[in-house]
């Protein structure tokens, strides 16, 4: 008779954290996962880029307003939108 016992642990790496959730994986689901431990994930085909997100790097880019370091607090116009949006 098996006892169902909350584990408190946590993850403490990347590693833990993926193993922790490969080994958690429903044996009877046979849906295809996405491993998290892949870091590039151009292969995958559901992972594109929108072209919103293409269209505002090149206009950031050939603005020339972003040719440096971003300051610690991060840069000016992208926080006023996350600001906006919370």
């Amino acid at each position: 008779m098996g006892r169902n016992v909350l584990k408190t642990e946590t993850p403490t790496s990347i590693d833990d954290a993926v193993y922790f959730l490969k080994e958690n994986l429903n044996v009877g689901d046979h849906r295809p996962s996405i491993s998290f431990g892949f870091g590039d994930p151009s292969c995958f085909e559901c992972f594109r880029t929108t072209p919103i997100a293409e269209d505002a790097i090149a206009e950031a880019v050939r603005s020339a307003k972003f040719n440096s370091y971003a300051p610690t607090g991060g840069i000016l116009p992208a926080r006023r939108v996350l600001f906006l949006k919370s």
